[in-house]
């Protein structure tokens, strides 16, 4: 992958606008996840497959909100 080449900048800077997914860990049990992207901006709410823990990923703010599992 060369790191200058415009698309791979463009992917970068708005995770999945060029692939139409990313990966985000998961906050409860840092397992790896691939999300299916439809807007790189958008909001997320996801649900680990592994530990069922609920969480929401915001791609304009590169931020994962969670509740922590009681």
């Amino acid at each position: 992958m060369d790191e200058l080449d415009p698309i791979s900048m463009y992917e970068l800077c708005f995770p999945g606008a060029v692939t139409g997914e990313t990966e985000v860990t998961c906050p409860h049990c840092e397992e790896l996840l691939t999300l299916n992207v439809d807007d790189p901006m958008g909001t997320y709410e996801c649900r680990c497959c592994e530990c069922n823990g609920a969480f929401t990923v915001d791609l304009s703010k590169q931020s994962v909100h969670w509740i922590p599992k009681e």
